[in-house]
């Protein structure tokens, strides 16, 4: 009997709603989407419920990858994926199946042990993790810089990581990426411009190409890519249909591309590919969840008298606080941990990771009223002039998706559970 060597697909499209994707899907025509929305169906959940609390990408997507619930892996907070100790499917596979693997984008996953590594690529919030192979650093080198100070960044780092990332760029072997990505940036600056939104989904389209040429090369038996922009613009740009905001219609066209590049990648039609997006997300017109952000992290802690810090931003309005004294550390602690807005409510949940490191994030998700006022000691400050309404438009639900070809699973599962059938299909 001949060999058929097994292969799998997974595309982790984070937080994306299936039935806003078929609705605006259906409207622009957009084929390949349509295609990926009509594989076989299967529904998940998971026992975290509220966001920022566990129902959020970096706790749930390391539950998927290592196979535990967050209770059991403990890993609650974006950027502490080296404080995982249980091993990621890659891993696994790699040392029970012998298997190649190449790994893009995973939120808050380390690349583990190299055995079997074709590549590896962080979620730029994994600080301590190297991409694979040394090349990648170059690229992930700006993303990095720019994910942890956006809200204040520095001109001459982000020249110096700009420069590091044009070396990626002009590699006679990744030309042809920088042609193709050149071409989509033009292309962007008509409708709807370039800005933050469209440059993250520019960079998700430019990691699909490169981990298309190496899949196609390298032929590894399982591949997985993790793709964030949906997920964003979900987020920002999301309105009931049949009204489509110019920077989601331009993302969802990139989507539909980014799909055709993805399923044409498949050696043949027993390849299995699974779509999932982790949970999905709701209008958050429907639940009235209001998200803020601070308009400046530094300037939030030189109001509340908090010195001799390093600020390490995450994605909306949390971040980690690096000391170097003790004594500062705990100072800032007991400041954080009082302060509150006039009405009584706590205005940041805090907690150490160490004795040097202080997790904070801004503890309100509904309405504030235009004249609130933050009271931290004998200090009143508006509350407006250091935080502002991202006016999000998606918000978490427990309830997720997974869409597949050529696989089983029950039509109910728990996110955790997704690892055990993923492993056992090899």
């Amino acid at each position: 009997m001949s060999y058929s060597k097994k292969r799998m697909l997974i595309i982790e499209l984070n937080e994306f709603c299936p039935k806003f994707l078929a609705e605006v899907s259906e409207k622009l025509d957009l084929k390949y989407l349509k295609e990926l929305l009509s594989y076989k169906h299967s529904t998940t959940t998971t026992e975290e419920k509220k966001e920022f609390q566990g129902l959020d990408p970096w706790v749930q997507w390391v539950s998927i990858h290592n196979g535990i619930p967050m209770e059991k892996h403990g890993v609650k907070r974006l950027g502490l994926s080296s404080k995982n100790k249980s091993k990621n499917i890659w891993n696994k596979l790699s040392q029970n199946k012998n298997i190649k693997w190449i790994v893009m984008g995973v939120m808050n996953s380390s690349k583990g042990n190299s055995k079997g590594c074709v590549s590896f690529f962080p979620d730029p919030w994994s600080s301590k993790e190297k991409a694979y192979p040394k090349e990648l650093n170059n690229l992930l080198s700006l993303p990095r810089y720019v994910s942890k100070n956006y809200l204040s960044l520095n001109f001459l780092t982000v020249l110096k990581k700009s420069l590091k990332a044009i070396k990626f760029f002009l590699r006679i072997e990744n030309l042809d990426l920088t042609k193709n990505l050149f071409l989509k940036f033009i292309v962007s600056l008509r409708k709807p411009g370039i800005n933050i939104h469209t440059l993250t989904t520019l960079f998700d389209y430019l990691l699909v190409l490169y981990f298309s040429r190496i899949k196609s090369k390298e032929d590894p038996e399982l591949s997985i890519i993790f793709l964030n922009h949906i997920a964003h613009l979900q987020h920002h740009f999301w309105y009931e249909t049949p009204y489509i905001h110019p920077q989601m219609e331009h993302g969802l066209n990139i989507c539909n591309e980014i799909i055709k590049i993805l399923l044409s990648s498949a050696k043949n039609s027993e390849e299995k590919i699974l779509i999932i997006n982790g949970f999905k997300q709701e209008l958050s017109s429907k639940n009235g969840i209001q998200v803020y952000r601070q308009i400046n992290p530094k300037k939030v802690l030189e109001e509340l008298n908090i010195k001799n810090v390093k600020i390490e931003q995450n994605m909306t309005n949390d971040g980690k606080l690096i000391f170097k004294e003790k004594s500062d550390a705990n100072k800032a602690f007991e400041i954080l941990s009082k302060c509150q807005l006039k009405t009584g409510e706590r205005l940041f949940f805090v907690e150490k990771f160490s004795e040097l490191e202080i997790f904070i994030q801004l503890d309100l998700n509904h309405a504030i009223s235009k004249d609130a006022l933050i009271i931290s000691g004998n200090k009143v400050i508006s509350f407006y002039d250091l935080f502002t309404n991202l006016n999000r438009t998606g918000s978490h639900i427990p309830e997720g998706d997974i869409f597949f070809k050529n696989m089983v699973f029950p039509k109910k599962i728990d996110n955790h559970r997704i690892y055990d059938y993923i492993f056992n299909s090899f």
